[in-house]
This record gives structure tokens, sequence and C-alpha cells, in this order.
């Protein structure tokens, strides 16, 4: 007897199918979710920056200077904002030295700024920090009587580091110094407060310095004003005297 075999009727696999289509509504609801997101976060009405957190004691810098510099960036929210944008022009302040920015939920910005330190006049227009470093920024009230200090490019650390040693010195004997240079030769030339001007020579500085104080008794008794003592020879000095008007 032989057997017979009918084909089977293909039925339709309604999970698999349902499935699919239960998988492709989900992705594209990750989609449209995914750019509404997107969308969101550019817009700079969503969550706009509406406080500004200035932290760091300031002397020189205004808050109308931080604001004016943060409002020339343009508008942004919290997730537009460009933090390091917001830094760089923060420290391109003139009287900022370094500065830190860190967004803050809802809508804030936290700003740390750290000012120079300015201890002496550089040159007539600019100024040098406590690193001895150069900088430009516009004078302030308080810092006229800082010490006026001068010399070639890259010479700020060597010219403060010398001040420092010179000033230390005449406050043993009750001098103060009031301006210090160093030309292109490389020769010193101080002056004093009260205007006498002593011209050190390159080398053997504070030695010089001493021998001007040690004979300073002497010249005080001429009872003549000073203008200029030249301590470049080796076992004297030779002394200018202002000129006396009638």
């Amino acid at each position: 007897m032989v057997s017979l075999s009918l084909p089977q009727t293909q039925h339709v696999r309604w999970d698999m199918w349902f499935g699919l289509a239960f998988l492709l509504l989900v992705l594209l609801g990750l989609a449209r979710g995914a750019w509404w997101v997107v969308d969101f976060t550019r817009s700079a009405d969503s969550l706009p920056i509406e406080e500004l957190a200035l932290i760091g004691e300031r002397q020189y810098t205004s808050d109308d200077e931080v604001r004016q510099a943060l409002l020339d960036l343009g508008r942004w929210s919290l997730f537009t904002a460009d933090v390091e944008a917001v830094r760089e022009t923060l420290t391109a302040l003139p009287w900022v030295d370094r500065a830190s920015v860190r967004r803050e939920w809802p809508n804030r910005l936290r700003v740390y700024l750290l000012e120079q330190v300015p201890v002496a006049r550089w040159h007539e227009a600019a100024w040098l920090n406590e690193r001895a470093q150069p900088f430009q920024a516009p004078p302030r009230e308080g810092l006229e009587s800082l010490p006026q200090l001068s010399g070639p490019p890259e010479s700020g650390e060597k010219v403060w580091e010398m001040w420092q040693q010179l000033s230390e010195l005449l406050a043993l004997h009750g001098f103060q110094g009031q301006a210090l240079q160093l030309n292109r030769r490389h020769a010193w030339t101080l002056r004093l407060e009260g205007g006498i001007e002593l011209a050190l020579g390159r080398t053997d500085t504070l030695a010089r310095t001493q021998r001007f104080i040690d004979l300073w008794p002497q010249l005080e008794q001429e009872g003549k004003p000073i203008e200029r003592v030249d301590l470049r020879y080796d076992t004297g000095l030779a002394v200018r005297w202002q000129e006396q008007e009638e």
C-alpha cells in the first residue's frame, strides 16, 4: 500500500509580524524623541541662562565689565553655553588672571574669577604681577605707590628679584626705593624716594648700593641736594649736584 503526503497549509505567523511592527514603532518613537531633545537643547529659549554667580575677591574688575563681556557672546541656554568660550572671554578682561566656569541646573552659570595681583609698574603702560609676569591693564586707584620697574623683554623676573633685594637692603638703613631700571647693556639704575639716582653698573649691585649707604652721612653734610651718584667706580663715586635756581 502506497501512502501519499499532501502539502500542509502555511499558516501566517501573526505574532512575528506583530513583533516587527512593534519594533518599528519603538524605533520611530526613539528617533522622534532624539530629534526633539536635539532641537530642545539647541534652542536658546530652552532653559535660558538667567543667573550668573560671580565668586572670588575683585578689586579692579566690575560687575558691569563681566556682564558686558558675556552679553557680547550672544544668548544661550544651559545646554548651548560654550563654557570654554565664556572662560576665554573672561580671562581676556584686562585685570583677570584666571577664570573657571561651571553650569548649574537649571539656569545658572557659576564663575570663579582670580584677578591679577600687581606688585610694580612695568615701563609706562604695563604692570608686573606677583609671578613677575608683565600684563596690560588700565590704571586703578590705590596703585600709585607701586615701584616703577623697567628692563629688556623677558627680564621681568630678573628685575623684580633685584628690586626685592635692593628694597630689603635700603629698608635696613632707612632708605626707600622708587624705581629700578635695567638697560640694554644690563646696567642697573636705582632711583630713591626723593629723586636721587644711583648708577650701579652691571656687577656688584648690592655692594655698590651699600657703598652709597656708608658714604651718605658725608654727602649729607654738604648741605646740597643731590641729583645723581655714579657708583660704577671700583673704590669711589661721583656726585652730580642739583642746580640751584635763584
